[in-house]
């Protein structure tokens, strides 16, 4: 298709965050200019218009250049079954259950019970696995095949789940605020029984199993207050109640205080200082006072199954509780975050079997077998290698002790991972934080550390020494094939077909990782790069682009508690000065605890170059790079502005006089917009000096009020890819030239109107300085979920349409109003074709052209590829609903496209069209007008395998102008180059290198027979 109207930007700021989670979001936009970049080679148009489109991927190709990583997510809750010795079986907050080996920690397999929220509760029954999700999922899974066999979704909460056998068979009990049920493996009801048997306004709040009487279980109820509290002991076989039993006023006071738990038969409550202790079945209530250190609050850690064992601390100390016959008592006190979790022997009958207590230290983790009865603690295992600096606090653990004595230990810690130890080391290690990636950028190595990391790989001797000593076992080498033809062969076809280098050295993968075959041939095709990401868990990792590893990993400590929402909690990633800068450096913004951080890294080690105390206490707006080239001294880190939420404007580094300067000369040049969810409004200011207060601040230019029209803000996007180089212009099939409205300060806005009887959706494309409306859109029946991507002079919209019960795609494309001015200017680079710098407030009109399209799927994230010089048609790269990674080429998406001819219809649409400059021409490539955009399965990236959950989709281009980098990332984590004109710039892997050389040669073989022949019958004719 003609299509050399591309342009390329960088993929720093390409996360695609559709639904604001925040109520006050800002983008900033440093430039009041445009610069307008012509071409001065008919080579690149020439190129661009003869491009092909989009091919498949097939399955002999997969695994060669792409890599998938599956996850499980942060773990809630770790299970162990003893007729599923060698495993573990782990429940997410992502929703996931999973069955792990202990011995290397890969996953056997996987269910993804949730779409949305995650897993409270997992317990290991005896003929499988229960889960109950946050959405009150109850499910019941086989523990061999992950295979699902029953589930029930309630309305109300469940508070716990029980286990009670009753006589041969087993059931499980399920506790909910409003109902006890009891259930049969299979999933059959047996019974229920209402709190309504206490009061007329109880809930159930708290279960366990009578310690009299196993065929008995007891029930916790109470009203919403927690007043009126008493124990229903119900029969375990029907559900009858057996009696009712009062309880102390002091549940009613833990229970308002929302700080208890159940613990085996008794509830935990800590509240004014102390430590209660009730038991569920009714009995003497037994208390501790807990001293306060450095004025911190204790807080109850979750109880992991410990019998008559259990924690709280306040982040400075670890207090150890024993619950025994004389009622609650102090067993022993650790300095830190200590975990106590149960051991799984094989020596279940032994009495008094002792729970693992977990140090996660600066050295490694400290793991200490500890007596229930006395709170005594035998020598400690030190394991190195799974540290606090790396990976924080520890918060669960679970023991498998094996029939040889030794001990196999899972922890896992507050950046999201867990580890597998056995005894003192450390054997395997799952990073679950990748799981909960909220920010991902590509970092381009630079051509030095490219060069030095080419020559770190073991080679083999070369030059002349090589080529002696290859020469030298010639001859020997000769007569040991010629004896075996077959060798023969297979020796020239190796020595002929190119090698593929293998880099040696031990790389640090996830378990279950596989290395795409050819990843270090793609890497020396411009694919050396860093995929940096900024997780939830306040953890920073650099992974190898083409095969998964981790290269180095920094946690910046635990998230503050005084966040307003989940993103403000997470840090936040940006290269400075660009994503397109030879040189560059990472900032990070960390809300950690004691105040926000801001930490310079260089991005090819994580070594922090300079790190303090952020200004913004209230949050960050924006950050506007300023220039380095100024700045004196080599050690001077990237400078920049920062724009607080409350609107104040910070130089940083701070305590620089040279960047006050440097700030002060970037007044009244420097533009910042907020689009605010909270007041339903997009605001423009520019950073300008307070003389009076010696500061800068930020002056409001323009306001655009969406509040007032009723509508809500859904989400907004600013042009991708604007770094790298792009192509101004499209070429038509009859040589004339469109101009593209190219404009670095396009802000696209989409809203929903619901002041009519049904919801529409508004779709604002504005500039970001000037505050003009350049285009809108209307789409009636139109609804949420809506996703922007915008690249170039273009925005697509994806929604949905729930009166026709589909999803729909809205382009807009957007044309300078512009005469073509002939091929002479733009091929020999004449007068007009000069760069040219604009301002935004003498930018023309540009012309939109519009088209809908409908689309067969759901999508949760969106994003689009980016070349080096913009020359390749661009895809669209879509995560559909149906856990696939789907690729749409931007010509299908195409405004322009000609309404085909059936009947006057068609022809009064076509006619309709304001503008004849924009149409096709009958000699243009252009496919006529389908309302359906077609879902090609060699369009899948993924292939067979499903990708879910995900949140956002990055590109960033090779040294290959036909070759796309794309990751994606959720719960799984994918990668893939993408070709969206084939690989018209490099041979493919399986190109018949075999027959070139034999071709060369026999070319060259009859050449030289050829001259030979020729010579001498020129002799002989002389000779007569």
């Amino acid at each position: 298709l003609a299509q050399a109207s591309r342009a390329a930007v960088p993929h720093q700021e390409n996360n695609f965050d559709t639904t604001p989670s925040a109520p006050h979001r800002s983008r900033t936009h440093s430039v009041a200019t445009m610069r307008l970049w012509p071409t001065n080679s008919a080579f690149v148009l020439i190129a661009a218009a003869q491009l092909s489109t989009v091919v498949g991927l097939f399955e002999d190709e997969v695994g060669q250049y792409e890599w998938q990583l599956q996850q499980i997510g942060n773990p809630t809750a770790l299970a162990y079954a003893a007729d599923a010795s060698d495993r573990l079986f782990v429940a997410s907050a992502s929703g996931a259950v999973a069955s792990v080996l202990l011995k290397d920690g890969t996953m056997q397999w996987r269910r993804v019970a949730t779409a949305q929220g995650g897993m409270r509760m997992l317990r290991a029954a005896s003929r499988g696995l229960i889960s109950v999700t946050d959405s009150g999922i109850v499910q019941f899974w086989k523990s061999t095949t992950g295979d699902l066999t029953w589930q029930r979704e309630y309305s109300d909460a469940v508070v716990d789940l029980l286990l009670s056998d009753s006589g041969a068979k087993q059931n499980v009990i399920i506790v909910r605020d409003g109902e006890v049920e009891a259930r049969t493996m299979a999933g059959k009801h047996e019974w229920s029984a209402s709190p309504s048997q206490a009061s007329a306004k109880a809930l159930f709040w708290a279960a366990a199993t009578s310690p009299d009487d196993s065929s008995a279980i007891c029930v916790l109820a109470a009203s919403a207050d927690g007043s009126g509290a008493v124990s229903l002991h119900l029969e375990a076989a029907s559900g009858k109640v057996l009696k009712k039993v009062d309880l102390p006023q002091v549940v009613g006071v833990g229970l308002r205080s929302g700080s208890f738990m159940a613990a085996d038969t008794h509830l935990i409550l800590l509240a004014d200082g102390k430590v209660s202790v009730v038991p569920i079945c009714g009995g003497s209530t037994s208390e501790i006072e807990i001293p306060k250190h450095d004025g911190s609050e204790f807080r109850l850690l979750p109880w992991q199954r410990t019998p008559g064992v259990f924690a709280a601390t306040d982040g400075v100390k670890t207090t150890m509780f024993g619950i025994g016959e004389k009622g609650l008592k102090r067993l022993r006190t650790f300095d830190g975050i200590a975990v106590v979790g149960p051991i799984f022997s094989v020596h279940d009958d032994e009495t008094g079997q002792p729970v693992a207590v977990a140090i996660m230290k600066e050295e490694g983790t400290q793991i200490q077998l500890m007596d229930p009865a006395s709170g005594n603690v035998q020598p400690a295992m030190h394991a190195k290698g799974y540290t606090a600096m790396e990976h924080g606090s520890a918060q669960l653990l679970l023991m498998h002790e094996l029939s040889s004595g030794e001990h196999r230990t899972v922890i896992s810690a507050a950046d999201h991972s867990f580890a597998g130890i056995q005894g003192e080391k450390v054997m395997w290690v799952r990073e679950e934080a990748l799981a909960s990636i909220k920010q991902a950028v590509f970092y381009s190595r630079s051509a030095s550390a490219t060069i030095a990391e080419r020559l770190s790989r073991p080679t083999e001797t070369s030059g002349l020494p090589a080529l002696g000593a290859q020469l030298a076992g010639l001859p020997a080498r000769l007569v040991e094939l010629v004896q075996d033809p077959v060798e023969l062969i297979a020796a020239f076809t190796a020595w002929v077909t190119p090698k593929r280098r293998r880099s040696r050295r031990e790389m640090k993968l996830m378990p279950n990782a596989r290395v795409p075959t050819s990843s270090e041939e793609l890497r020396d095709f411009g694919a050396d790069k860093l995929v940096i990401c900024a997780t939830r868990s306040s953890k920073i990792f650099a992974l190898e682009a083409t095969t998964s590893e981790i290269v180095w990993q920094k946690y910046l400590g635990p998230s503050s508690k005084g966040c307003k929402s989940a993103s403000d909690c997470t840090p936040s990633l940006h290269l400075l000065p660009s994503g397109a800068a030879s040189v560059k450096e990472l900032l990070v913004l960390a809300p950690v605890q004691g105040g926000p951080q801001i930490v310079w890294l260089e991005p090819l080690s994580g070594k922090v170059l300079r790190q303090e105390a952020s200004p913004a206490s209230s949050g960050v707006a924006s950050i506007l790079p300023l220039s380095k080239h100024s700045l004196s001294g080599a050690e001077m880190v990237h400078p920049f502005l920062l724009v607080d939420n409350k609107r104040g404007v910070h130089a940083l580094p701070s305590g620089s006089p040279e960047v006050q300067k440097l700030a002060a000369e970037s007044e009244d040049k420097l533009f910042h917009y907020e689009v605010d969810t909270t007041s339903q409004s997009v605001q423009g200011f520019v950073i300008t000096s307070n003389r009076k207060a010696k500061k800068q601040e930020l002056v409001r230019l323009w306001n655009l009020e969406l509040g007032s029209a009723q509508e809500k803000v859904l989400t907004s996007t600013t042009p991708e890819h604007r770094e790298w180089d792009h192509v101004p212009v499209h070429i038509k099939g009859d040589a004339t030239i469109l101009y593209k409205y190219i404009n670095a300060n396009l802000l696209a806005v989409a809203t929903e109107d619901s002041s009519g009887d049904s919801s529409s959706l508004n779709l604002y494309v504005l500039d970001s300085v000037t505050g003009h409306v350049l285009h809108q859109s209307h789409v009636p029946g139109g609804a949420q979920p809506v996703h922007l991507v915008a690249c170039d002079n273009w925005i697509i919209m994806h929604y949905q349409n729930p009166k026709r019960t589909r999803f729909e795609m809205l382009v807009v494309e957007m044309f300078q109003a512009k005469a073509d001015d002939g091929p002479w200017d733009i091929i020999f680079g004449g007068s007009k074709m000069l760069n040219q710098t604009k301002s935004a407030h003498h930018l023309d009109t540009p012309v939109p052209l519009q088209q809908t399209y409908i689309f067969p799927a759901g999508v949760t994230a969106m994003g689009v590829t980016a070349t080096l010089k913009g020359i390749t048609p661009r895809s669209i790269i879509m995560a559909l609903t149906t856990d696939h990674i789907f690729r749409a080429s931007k010509d299908m998406l195409n405004p322009r496209r000609p309404y085909a001819a059936a009947g006057a219809l068609g022809e009064a649409k076509e006619k309709g069209r304001a503008y004849a400059q924009f149409a096709p021409t009958k000699e243009e490539a252009l496919p006529p007008y389908a309302p359906v955009l077609p879902l090609k399965p060699t369009d899948v990236l993924t292939y067979y395998n499903p990708m879910g959950h995900v949140e956002g989709i990055i590109s960033s281009p090779s040294a290959l102008e036909s070759t796309s980098l794309v990751f994606c990332h959720g719960l799984d984590l994918f990668f893939m180059p993408v070709q969206s004109a084939k690989a018209y710039d490099v041979l493919s892997p399986g190109f018949n290198y075999v027959l070139l050389y034999l071709s060369v040669g026999v070319v060259v073989a009859l050449w030289v027979v050829t001259s030979v022949w020729a010579s001498r019958k020129a002799l002989q004719d002389r000779w007569k």
